[in-house]
């Protein structure tokens, strides 16, 4: 009777034991899933004001690593469809600046190889995939980055509107166990999260495009020019900057649209802000003002420079005919003074311009 009570009481602390130690793993698990979900809701609410898409590429990828237990840096790539390759956009706990001297082809990623990108998968030892499967110049960059210093990673496609989108990676450096079923589950789900809020963004900067670009010329247009200006001006009577404000109007555009048509005078204005565009420099500011004309801002210019540029690119313009179609304009140049409001400048160039017009109208070889 003695061994039978022992034999009870062995098997009662055993149950409990058991019992214990399930219940602490529902515990943990519901604690974990409450988190979780806890996270997901805040982050959902702090992506949905978010503006600029390289900021909340930067803020998904910290989330999504803090998320995935057993994570502890990663990173996500774009595609760019234009140039049909993967690129770098953000990263954590590693040089982004360094990481985006790499780029791959869709087919040298593991998800390509094994999901056909269709669903998340686990890598383990990415570094050994990657000697064998993307070339020696790249895998030596990455080497050279310590982006291959990595375990495991959990990688994920993104897909916007139904297309492939771009991946992101989240990986540990300490375990090549690190990820588990469970964790494909999680950023399955949270994936879903991050591409809504990815494609909420997309599409408020594609209205912000609207309302800033020409449609045909793909340059600021005039309201936006203005805005930006207004910031301009500030800053030179801050500290002092200047520069060079070029009113150009192209000459004899009317005749074009009466002798070609308007289709082939529109493409006449795209080939014309085309080379505006690659005749300046990146910091400068092209704008289409009206119709033909156009506003060409050069930054620390005094209208020397600016006039000794104008006539550079008339002269590539004598040389390099649209199609049979001579391009010819006339341009008025007004450099900033201390005090002068935009409108001032403005009507400055305006002024010397429709001066340039006339004596050209009058076949005078003068430079402005």
């Amino acid at each position: 009777m003695k061994y039978f009570y022992l034999l009870c009481t062995i098997f009662l602390l055993y149950f409990y034991i058991i019992k214990s130690i399930k219940y602490k793993e529902i515990r943990y698990l519901y604690d974990r899933t409450n988190k979780i979900n806890k996270t997901l809701l805040k982050i959902s609410e702090e992506l949905a004001n978010y503006e600029d898409i390289n900021t909340l590429y930067k803020k998904i990828i910290d989330d999504t690593v803090k998320l995935i237990k057993g994570a502890d840096c990663g990173s996500i790539l774009i595609y760019n469809r234009q140039k049909d390759i993967m690129e770098y956009v953000a990263a954590t706990s590693f040089d982004l600046d360094e990481l985006k001297k790499v780029n791959f082809k869709i087919e040298e990623l593991y998800l390509y190889k094994t999901t056909k990108l269709k669903s998340p998968a686990i890598i383990k030892n990415p570094r050994v995939f990657d000697s064998t499967n993307i070339g020696r110049e790249k895998f030596n960059t990455l080497l050279l980055t310590d982006s291959l210093n990595i375990k495991s990673t959990l990688s994920a496609p993104l897909y916007i509107n139904g297309e492939f989108y771009g991946i992101i990676n989240v990986d540990s450096k300490k375990s090549e166990n690190a990820f588990n079923e469970n964790d494909i589950k999680l950023i399955k789900y949270i994936t879903r999260l991050l591409e809504g809020a990815i494609k909420n963004v997309l599409l408020m900067n594609e209205l912000i495009q609207i309302t800033r670009i020409d449609k045909l010329t793909d340059i600021y247009n005039r309201r936006y020019f203005e805005e930006l200006m207004k910031n301009e001006i500030k800053r030179c009577e801050r500290y002092g900057n200047t520069f060079s404000l070029v009113m150009i109007d192209m000459d004899n555009f009317k005749m074009i649209n009466d002798n070609y048509g308007h289709n082939i005078g529109d493409e006449v204005l795209k080939y014309f802000v085309y080379v505006l565009k690659h005749s300046i420099r990146a910091t400068d500011i092209l704008a289409r003002y009206a119709g033909d004309e156009f506003i060409i801002v050069m930054h620390d210019s005094d209208s020397k420079k600016a006039a000794q540029k104008i006539e550079s690119i008339r002269e590539y313009f004598k040389k390099n005919y649209y199609s049979d179609i001579s391009i010819e304009f006339s341009a008025g140049i007004c450099t900033y003074w201390k005090g002068a409001s935009l409108e001032d400048i403005i009507i400055s160039a305006d002024s010397s311009m429709y001066e340039d017009k006339r004596k050209r109208k009058l076949g005078s070889c003068v430079n402005i």
